[in-house]
C-alpha cells in the first residue's frame, strides 16, 4: 500500500511539474508578444498620445511586415493562452489580435490611413493595457 502512496506522490510531483512548465513558457510566450507590440509601436512613433504617421508611411513596405509577423505570433500566443493559470487571458488576447488585425488591415489600405488608422491604433492602445493590466498580476511558477 505504502509503494502505491509513492507512486502516486512520485505522478504528482510530475504532473505539477508539467503544469508549471507549461504556465512558464505560455506567460513567456504572452509578455513576448506584448514586448514585439510595444517595440513596433515605438520604432514607428506610434505610442498613445504620440503618434506620428510620417515614419510608418516612409517606410511602409517593412511596417506591413513587421505587423504581419506579429499579427501572426498573436494567433499562435491565443492557442497557448489557456496554459497561463490564475487569470483567463484568451479573451483578452484575442481582441489584442483583432485589433492588431485592423491596424495591419489599415496599413494594406490605402482610403483606410489617416483618421481611421489613428483610431485603429486607440483600439489596439486600449486592448493592449487590458492585457498588460491582467498579465501584471500573474507570476511565475
Amino acid at each position: 500500500m505504502s509503494g502505491m502512496k509513492e507512486v502516486k506522490k512520485q505522478f504528482n510531483i510530475l504532473a505539477n511539474a508539467l503544469v508549471r512548465k507549461k504556465h512558464n513558457r505560455a506567460l513567456r510566450d504572452v509578455l513576448d508578444l506584448q514586448r514585439r507590440i510595444e517595440e513596433f509601436l515605438i520604432k514607428y512613433r506610434l505610442q498613445e498620445g504620440g503618434i506620428d504617421f510620417n515614419l510608418v508611411f516612409r517606410d511602409i513596405g517593412r511596417a506591413r511586415i513587421d505587423i504581419t509577423e506579429i499579427t501572426h505570433i498573436a494567433g499562435k500566443t491565443i492557442e497557448v493562452a489557456g496554459d497561463v493559470k490564475g487569470n483567463d487571458l484568451r479573451p483578452l488576447l484575442e481582441r489584442v489580435a483583432t485589433d492588431l488585425e485592423n491596424v495591419k488591415r489599415g496599413l494594406f489600405t490605402r482610403t483606410v490611413r489617416g483618421s481611421g488608422l489613428a483610431e485603429r491604433l486607440d483600439n489596439l492602445h486600449h486592448s493592449l493595457e487590458g492585457l498588460l493590466g491582467a498579465v501584471s498580476s500573474i507570476e511565475y511558477k
